[in-house]
C-alpha cells in the first residue's frame, strides 16, 4: 500500500493503525525526506510527474491517497487537491494490473447549506465556497469518470477532525497551537472568531477506523462520509478543549474580525452516516 500524506495529522494516525495490522507493506511519500526513512519517498505534489515516478517505483496494490493543502492559492491547490488524483487513478487505469484507490474530500465541498438540509447525506449538490471546498470538488469528479473506465477508486469525504498535530489552518489545529503558547507563557489568552457554528467533529482515532472501513467495503464510483453525525457548536467543542487542561472561558477572546470564513460561514452542517455505518458494520463482523 502507498500512503501520500504520512507526515499530516490524519497520514500519520491511519499509517500507525496499518502498521498495527500488518495486513499490508507500507510505503509512503513526504513533502521533504531529512533522513533515511525505510519505504519512504520524497513527493512534490506540485511536480507533475512526481507521483507517477513513485508509482512506478512502488507498483502498489493499494492507493491510500491523503496529500492535501489547505491553502488559498488557487493554482497550487488545484495542483495539488487534484491534478495529483488525477495523475494517480490515469496511472491505475494504465498499469495494467488492478489497484484500489481511496481518495479523501471534504465538507467544504457543500458549501453553505440550509439547516433544514441536514443532516447531509453523500447525493447533495456540491456547492462550494472555498478554494479547497473548489479544488475537492473537483476531485470528486473523477470518482464517475474513472470507475466508468473500470477503475476500482472510491471517496471518503471527511467532515471535521479532533485531535493533536492538526494544520493551524483549522480550528482545532489553531485552538491547540494557541494552548501550548498559553501554558509556556507566551501569551495571556487565545483569540477565536465566531464559535456559533454547528460543526460535526470526530476524533482522529475514529475517522481512521471509518476510512479502513471505506478501503476494504466501499463500491467503486461511490462516496461515503466520515463524520460522527453528531452537530457539535464551536463553543461546546472549545468548552471541551479547555476542560480537558484545567482552564474556562476566562482565558478566551472571542471576536467576528478573526473569522476566517468572513461572508460565507456555514452555521450548521453534519453528516448522515448511512452509508458509512454499513459498512462498518461489515468491519465489525469480520
Amino acid at each position: 500500500m502507498l500512503v501520500t500524506g504520512a507526515s499530516g495529522a490524519l497520514g500519520g494516525a491511519a499509517f500507525a493503525r496499518l502498521q498495527e495490522m500488518r495486513e499490508y507493506e507500507l510505503f509512503t511519500t513526504r513533502r521533504r525526506i531529512l533522513q533515511e526513512i525505510t519505504n519512504s519517498f520524497e513527493c512534490d505534489f506540485l511536480k507533475l510527474g512526481d507521483v507517477t515516478r513513485v508509482l512506478e517505483r512502488v507498483r502498489p496494490d493499494c492507493v491510500l491517497h491523503l496529500a492535501a493543502t489547505f491553502g488559498t492559492d488557487f493554482a497550487e491547490s488545484l495542483s495539488v487537491n487534484f491534478g495529483a488524483a488525477e495523475e494517480i487513478l490515469k496511472w491505475v487505469a494504465d498499469c495494467g494490473k488492478p489497484v484500489r484507490v481511496m481518495l479523501i474530500g471534504s465538507a467544504a465541498e457543500y458549501g453553505v447549506i440550509k439547516g433544514e438540509e441536514n443532516p447531509i447525506n453523500e447525493s447533495h449538490v456540491l456547492a462550494p465556497v472555498s478554494v479547497y471546498g473548489v479544488t475537492k470538488a473537483c476531485q470528486t469528479q473523477l470518482i464517475s469518470f474513472y470507475a466508468a473506465r473500470n477503475v476500482d477508486v472510491v471517496l471518503a469525504r471527511i467532515f471535521n477532525l479532533s485531535g493533536e498535530n492538526l494544520s493551524e489552518r483549522l480550528f482545532v489545529g489553531r485552538v491547540h497551537a494557541q494552548l501550548l503558547e498559553l501554558r509556556d507563557g507566551l501569551r495571556t489568552h487565545i483569540e477565536v472568531g465566531p464559535l456559533t457554528a454547528t460543526r460535526d467533529y470526530l476524533p482522529l482515532s475514529e475517522a481512521v477506523e471509518q476510512l479502513l472501513a471505506i478501503l476494504r467495503f466501499g463500491s467503486a464510483g461511490h462516496v461515503y462520509h466520515v463524520a460522527s453525525g453528531v452537530p457539535t457548536t464551536m463553543r461546546a467543542l472549545l468548552d471541551a478543549e479547555l476542560n480537558t487542561r484545567g482552564l474556562d472561558f476566562s482565558v478566551v477572546r472571542e471576536s467576528p474580525a478573526l473569522s476566517n470564513r468572513a461572508g460565507y460561514d456555514v452555521p450548521v452542517i453534519y453528516a448522515s452516516l448511512t452509508k458509512t455505518q454499513k459498512l462498518m458494520g461489515l468491519a465489525n463482523h469480520g
